[in-house]
């Protein structure tokens, strides 16, 4: 056997496995392993910019609050640079160990592109190490911005700013959370040195706000208010305590960071129509040609109706009804007396009679306080019902009376 026979270029598949290949670095292509892992994260990390108000005074409680700002995001280089950690772990794992134990071949299959619970409990455990280790939190950050669609505008004048950032720190950076299946929901706040627009524009917003709670306090109390730093900073406890449940209050916070989101929507502004309301109309909108006649005219005449009846409802108010005129002639052969007057009432009835009485000769006498009226029996009788008269003849019939027993007592029972 001569050495020939072992450097063949081809062998049988026994001989081959039994000699081997020639060596090679199995996992050299670091950017396509990179990209593998960053799809695995896409599910669990997201990132967005942030603002982070921090009150720590001796002069009031402590509180917190991380309120998301209207800016870009650069989630898709957060995640390249979290993957790229992640690899330089998991190949220190793949190195370092022995084959065949469990940190070995776990490591090989998510190398591999098989995404398993190491993954899932790598980026826990890297979460947590970003919030206390800066230099690993610097190398999550790197590349990393914050863009907005319009520059923010300086902020106005203040007058209690450094009374405030005395007790309260704002910072601009990235709220990273990690959340989905078979994943401890976990949350940190990593700030960036950029954003001072930022910043002063919050701190002007929020002395607006104090500027208007102080306004109230002094139009609601008896006497002068003093503004101390005990009141600044409890007011501004009690803000950022509202600013985690009330929407409004966030608003007010990071007004005009790009936009004016406190002052209300112009109504003269037309709206564009959505694509669902366009369907909405169509399914409403009466195909049938005759039954769209016959809604349409159905809707004029109701609206000519009740046009026609306000109208009438108008005209009634302006104008009230004419009196009726009641003729001589008409009175005389009903037999009634004249009536003085050209008009009477709607009623028909004449007006009320002046207690005057005339004399035979015509001329008027002045009646006298308290003076008796005689009046005769055809001024009596007008305006009278006639009612009929009571029968002359007695028609009850008598009831039959009862003996009374009288008992009258003698004198000398009553001497008893």
């Amino acid at each position: 056997m001569t050495e020939s026979i072992w450097q063949h270029e081809s062998c049988s598949p026994g001989r081959s496995y039994m000699l081997g290949k020639e060596t090679y670095v199995k996992y050299d292509d670091e950017v396509a392993i990179i990209s593998k892992i960053v799809e695995g994260l896409r599910e669990f990390i997201h990132a967005e910019p942030a603002a982070r108000l921090t009150l720590d005074s001796p002069k009031s409680n402590p509180e917190r609050a991380i309120l998301a700002i209207p800016f870009e995001s650069d989630q898709e280089v957060i995640l390249f640079n979290f993957a790229k950690v992640i690899y330089q772990s998991l190949m220190g794992y793949y190195i370092s160990a022995a084959p065949r134990t469990s940190h070995f071949g776990i490591s090989n299959l998510v190398l591999e592109g098989n995404y398993n619970s190491l993954l899932r409990r790598e980026m826990e455990k890297l979460i947590t190490h970003f919030q206390i280790r800066h230099d690993m939190a610097g190398r999550l950050l790197q590349n990393v911005g914050i863009q907005g669609k319009h520059s923010v505008p300086e902020a106005g004048k203040t007058f209690l700013a450094e009374t405030i950032q005395k007790g309260l720190d704002i910072h601009v950076g990235y709220r990273i959370f990690a959340t989905g299946e078979s994943v401890n929901c976990s949350q940190i706040f990593l700030p960036l040195q950029t954003g001072d627009e930022i910043i002063n524009q919050i701190y002007y917003n929020i002395e607006r706000i104090l500027h208007h709670n102080f306004v109230t306090y002094d139009e609601c109390g008896e006497k002068y208010l003093n503004i101390t730093e005990t009141l600044i900073y409890s007011d501004l406890g009690e803000l950022i305590k509202r600013s985690k449940n009330k929407e409004l209050t966030r608003n007010k916070i990071l007004n005009n960071l790009q936009f004016d989101i406190v002052s209300r929507k112009d109504p003269e502004i037309p709206q564009e129509q959505y694509i669902g309301d366009r369907l909405y109309d169509v399914l409403n909108h009466i195909q049938d040609t005759k039954l769209k006649e016959a809604t349409d005219r159905s809707r004029d005449l109701y609206t000519a109706c009740v046009s026609s009846t306000t109208n009438l409802i108008q005209d009634q108010l302006q104008y009230p009804k004419p009196k009726v005129r009641i003729e001589e002639s008409t009175i005389k052969a009903e037999g009634q007396l004249p009536i003085s007057q050209d008009y009477a009432d709607s009623t028909g009835m004449p007006p009320a009679r002046k207690f005057q009485r005339r004399t035979s000769g015509g001329e008027k006498v002045k009646r006298k306080k308290f003076q008796k009226i005689t009046l005769s029996e055809e001024e009596l009788s007008f305006g009278k019902v006639q009612v009929p008269s009571p029968p002359q003849e007695d028609m009850r019939v008598p009831s039959p009376k009862k003996e009374r027993r009288i008992i009258r007592r003698q004198p000398d029972k009553q001497a008893r």
